[in-house]
C-alpha cells in the first residue's frame, strides 16, 4: 500500500503545482469549485485530508510501475564494454572474456560426462561458458552462473543448456507463486524486497517529474536534481535483481521445483520422485499403528 500510496502524494502534489494558478481562492469559488470548499468545511479538515490520500492512492495505483519490467533499463549493454576494452586496451579478443557469457571452471561435481571424474582437466577444457540468456540482466552474473552450473551438472550429452536458460527465465513468476505455497519464510523475504524495489522505482519516476515540475516554475538549475532521481531509480532495479537472485537460490539449493527444469532434466525429475516417494512412505509409516502393540484401554485375552 505504501508504494502507490506515496506515488500517487508526489504525482498529486505535480498537479498542483501546474493547476494552482488556475484554482479559485474560497471567497471567489464559483461552481465545483464554490461546492467543493463548501463540502471541505462541512465535513471537517480531517476527512478532507482522508480524501485527499484516497485520491492519491488511486492515482497511485492507476501509475505504479512493477521494478522487475524495467529492471534491464539504464544499463550499459556487455558488448559495448567488450568493445571499449578491445579498444582502448588493444589486445586481441578472448573468447572466455566475453562478458555476454557466463564462465566457470570445471570440476568432478560440475563435469557433465561421468565416465572418469578423476580425470585430470587440462587449462584449455577446464572452462565452461554458455551464453546469458535474454532475460539475464533480470539477475546477477553470480545467480545466473549457479544456475547454469546447476543445470550443467544434472544435464546429459545431448541436452542443449542455452536455450534450457531462456527458458526458464519465463517461468520466475510462476516460481513465486509456488515459493509462497511451499516455503512461506522465504516468500516473505522475496516479498518484502520486490516490494522494497517497487517503492524505489516509483518514487524515483514520479520525484523525477516533481523535480522538472518545479523547475518550470522557478529555475532550471533545479534539474541537476534528476540524477538523483535515477539512482533511486537504479536501487529499485538491484533490489528487483536481488529479488529474482531469491528465486534463484531457491532452485538450485532444492527448495523450489522448476517444472521447466525437471521436464528436460530426467535426473533432476527422478530425484524429485524418489524425495517424494520417500516423504510419502515415512508419512504413512508414522501414522500405522506399531506391531504388536496395545490400544489404550484393549484388555488382554489372558486377563
Amino acid at each position: 500500500m505504501r508504494t502507490p500510496l506515496a506515488t500517487g502524494y508526489i504525482l498529486l502534489l505535480i498537479i498542483w503545482l501546474a493547476a494552482s494558478e488556475h484554482i479559485p481562492e474560497k471567497d471567489n469559488a464559483q461552481g465545483v469549485w464554490e461546492s467543493a470548499y463548501h463540502l471541505s468545511s462541512l465535513v471537517g479538515t480531517p476527512v478532507t485530508l482522508a480524501a485527499i490520500s484516497f485520491i492519491a492512492y488511486l492515482i497511485g495505483c492507476v501509475a505504479e510501475i512493477r521494478a522487475r519490467s524495467i529492471v534491464h533499463w539504464f544499463r550499459v549493454p556487455d558488448s559495448w564494454g567488450a568493445i571499449a576494452r578491445k579498444i582502448y586496451t588493444r589486445q586481441p579478443g578472448d573468447p572466455l572474456n566475453d562478458p555476454r557469457l557466463l564462465k566457470w571452471i570445471e570440476t568432478p561435481v560440475t563435469r557433465r560426462s561421468p565416465d572418469d571424474p578423476n580425470a585430470p582437466l587440462s587449462e584449455v577444457n577446464s572452462y565452461v561458458a554458455v551464453r546469458i540468456p535474454a532475460w539475464g540482466r533480470r539477475a546477477s552474473r553470480s545467480a545466473l552462473i549457479d544456475l547454469a552450473v546447476y543445470i550443467h551438472s544434472r544435464a546429459t550429452e545431448k541436452t542443449d543448456i542455452v536455450p534450457l536458460i531462456g527458458r526458464f527465465g519465463d517461468e520466475l513468476d510462476q516460481l513465486a507463486i509456488r515459493l509462497q505455497a511451499g516455503n512461506p519464510d522465504l516468500y516473505s523475504t522475496y516479498d518484502r524486497t520486490v516490494a522494497e524495489a517497487d517503492l524505489r522505482v516509483n518514487v524515483g519516476f514520479s520525484s523525477s517529474l516533481l523535480v522538472g515540475a518545479i523547475a518550470g516554475k522557478s529555475s532550471v538549475e533545479v534539474f541537476l536534481l534528476i540524477p538523483l532521481t535515477w539512482l533511486l531509480i537504479m536501487r529499485g532495479q538491484q533490489k528487483a535483481r536481488e529479488a529474482n537472485d531469491i528465486l534463484i537460490q531457491a532452485v538450485v539449493s532444492g527448495e523450489l521445483k522448476s517444472s521447466v527444469l525437471s521436464s528436460a532434466l530426467p535426473e533432476l525429475d527422478t530425484a524429485t520422485t524418489t524425495a517424494s516417494d520417500e516423504a510419502t512412505l515415512n508419512n504413512t509409516t508414522s501414522d500405522s499403528p506399531a506391531t504388536g502393540s496395545r490400544m489404550p484401554g484393549s484388555a488382554n485375552a489372558s486377563d
